[in-house]
């Protein structure tokens, strides 16, 4: 092969020789934007880009108005247009509602199976939502990241199974109407900020499997405590991250098997009502496999005795290291236990703490395979941590150090653990 020929076979564009259907799905991890520029590398790419399955638009950066408005014209009422399965509209600069709802419309004609939108009108106006959205038969992912104006029609959301709402401080009439027009909904995500005052929020869905909350402050004003009265029979998963805690009831909580909550409360920490908020939540959720918790103080959990988890994540700010048998008193299967500290609170010697370090916990006998510890310091009082758990471990198969935060070399601790006595012959110890 002369050197012509070797310098065209390495020039080749294998890529377009690919096929259709790959080089759309290729295009389709793209914005929009770039996906339409390829129509211009060749006649093989001129209308590649109009059958690609996701489109994703968005005016960030764009101070031509009328120069979006016209790009997405084009791109939402193409002759070559085909189906598509996501739309993603995430628009600030447009405040005509005619073209923003045409486009829904389009994408819903083109039978969208998700749906994403993020419209910031300016000034007081709110976007309504187009019926062919609201009745759409192939829906059934919907994400509205502000507010909306929403008139549901009889047999709105047919299909839908996932929502994810964000709104500012949300309430029972609007949210429960809202869930209540979603006969199939299985996911949904309330996310927001709170308002002034609680209000009450009423969560009935009867094929709900996956409930995420998460409700922030933006302000430093106190804010009351929302209530939300969840009925959910089939409900499986339940998330819960919030800069106040809410008062949660749940009906009908027999098929939750996992659940991760923030129980710290930044404006009344440790407060009765806090506390009372915290054990009416432990005691929801007491009867989950899987549990995930992220504490300011290990005492104010208010465990009652958790029969059937297995694994737990605790994060804790601030706590004494003689609360962990306590804890775990109240975990009789637990099998894998991961404990993060963000601040640990040392503290003096007392009786109350050589008391619980001589308790032994069921769990670590008979259940306990893995312990994962992060936040360690290297202090005395880590190694009397690890001297405990260690010792009692009776079935105890790997712990797992995390030593970024530590005053002292990971071998000048690895010195001191390999002299603790061990209750399992075959428990290793790693360090990460």
């Amino acid at each position: 092969m002369d050197s012509t020929s070797k310098s065209q076979a390495r020039a080749k564009d294998r890529i377009s020789e690919l096929p259709v259907a790959v080089l759309s799905h290729i295009l389709s991890f793209l914005p929009t934007k770039y996906s339409l520029r390829t129509s211009i590398l060749s006649t093989r790419w001129k209308h590649i880009w109009a059958s690609v399955p996701n489109l994703d638009i968005c005016d960030e950066a764009t101070s031509d108005k009328t120069g979006f408005m016209g790009f997405v014209d084009r791109i939402m009422f193409s002759p070559q247009s085909s189906s598509i399965r996501k739309f993603r509209l995430n628009c600030s600069s447009v405040d005509d509602f005619s073209h923003i709802g045409s486009w829904v419309c389009s994408a819903i004609q083109r039978n969208a199976v998700e749906v994403d939108l993020c419209v910031e009108p300016s000034g007081e106006r709110i976007f309504e939502l187009p019926r062919p959205l609201l009745v759409s038969k192939t829906l059934e992912v919907l994400k509205l990241d502000s507010n909306y104006e929403i008139n549901l029609p009889p047999g709105s959301f047919p299909s839908l199974r996932s929502l994810h709402v964000t709104v500012d401080s949300p309430d029972s009439d609007a949210m429960g109407t809202l869930i209540s027009y979603c006969p199939v909904l299985e996911n949904l995500t309330l996310d927001g900020t709170l308002g002034n005052w609680g209000n009450t929020v009423t969560v009935s869905a009867a094929e709900l499997k996956s409930l995420r909350i998460r409700l922030r402050s933006t302000t430093n004003v106190l804010h009351d405590a929302h209530n939300f009265s969840i009925n959910a029979p089939k409900l499986e998963y339940l998330d819960i991250e919030e800069d106040i805690l809410s008062t949660y009831k749940l009906k009908n909580a027999r098929s939750l098997v996992k659940a991760h909550a923030h129980v710290i409360d930044y404006s009344t920490i440790r407060g009765r009502d806090f506390l009372n908020r915290v054990t009416a939540l432990m005691s929801t959720v007491s009867n989950v496999k899987y549990l995930s918790l992220s504490a300011m103080y290990l005492e104010d959990l208010c465990l009652s005795t958790f029969g059937n988890l297995s694994h737990l994540k605790l994060v804790a700010n601030y706590c004494n290291y003689w609360d962990v048998p306590d804890l775990l008193e109240r975990i009789p299967k637990l099998e894998y236990f991961v404990l993060e500290y963000e601040v640990i609170n040392i503290g003096e010697d007392s009786a109350y703490q050589m008391m619980a370090m001589e308790s032994v916990p069921n769990c670590l006998t008979s259940h306990l395979k893995s312990i994962s510890i992060k936040g360690l310091k290297g202090e005395p009082s880590d190694l009397e941590m690890l001297k405990y758990l260690l010792r009692n471990g009776e079935v105890l198969e790997k712990m797992t150090i995390y030593a970024g935060g530590l005053l002292c070399t990971k071998e000048e601790l690895n010195r001191e653990v390999r002299m603790f006595k061990r209750g399992s012959k075959t428990c290793e110890v790693e360090y990460i």
